[in-house]
């Protein structure tokens, strides 16, 4: 049986760097100790590139921001909807069997295979669509740790 938590909630932002400073500020009033670590990646899934920034609190739900960093569907996206809450993230140390069983218990699964970005190849996710969950998507994602201001695996979970 996997071992799964809640792990993020992401905001889908026009501006990343703008959007990091109105965060640090507002966390750093209201939970300073998530204000501490940002982490930065890029990458891209199917064709489109981005670029994100998470708040990690130890222990804690961490906030996440992205945005694109070319044209594609997340700018029609912000451009029809504007910023907004995209997902509620939770990691399992199995992906492959959580979307499983997802599966098997009747839940919609947006992609038919799991997918990433290119920079981090262990890396894998896959959504129940928000039509199903109220508007936000679910996020299922392969679990990580951070390591030296990045994300990296978390030993002993299948790649």
């Amino acid at each position: 049986m996997p071992q799964l938590r809640f792990d993020h909630v992401a905001l889908l932002v026009h501006d990343l760097d703008e959007s990091v400073e109105k965060w640090r500020a507002i966390l750093g009033v209201l939970d300073p100790e998530q204000a501490a670590e940002v982490v930065y990646g890029e990458g891209e899934e199917n064709g489109e590139r981005m670029r994100w920034a998470t708040f990690v609190k130890p222990g804690g739900t961490s906030i996440q921001l992205f945005a694109p960093a070319g044209e594609g569907f997340l700018e029609k996206v912000l451009a029809k909807r504007g910023e907004m809450v995209h997902h509620l993230a939770f990691l399992s140390s199995d992906v492959d069997e959580t979307v499983d069983e997802l599966r098997e218990r009747g839940f919609p699964i947006l992609q038919e295979e799991q997918t990433g970005p290119d920079t981090y190849p262990w890396l894998r996710w896959n959504f129940v669509p928000n039509s199903w969950s109220g508007g936000v998507l679910i996020e299922v994602a392969q679990r990580y740790q951070v390591s030296d201001g990045r994300w990296a695996p978390v030993p002993g979970d299948p790649q």
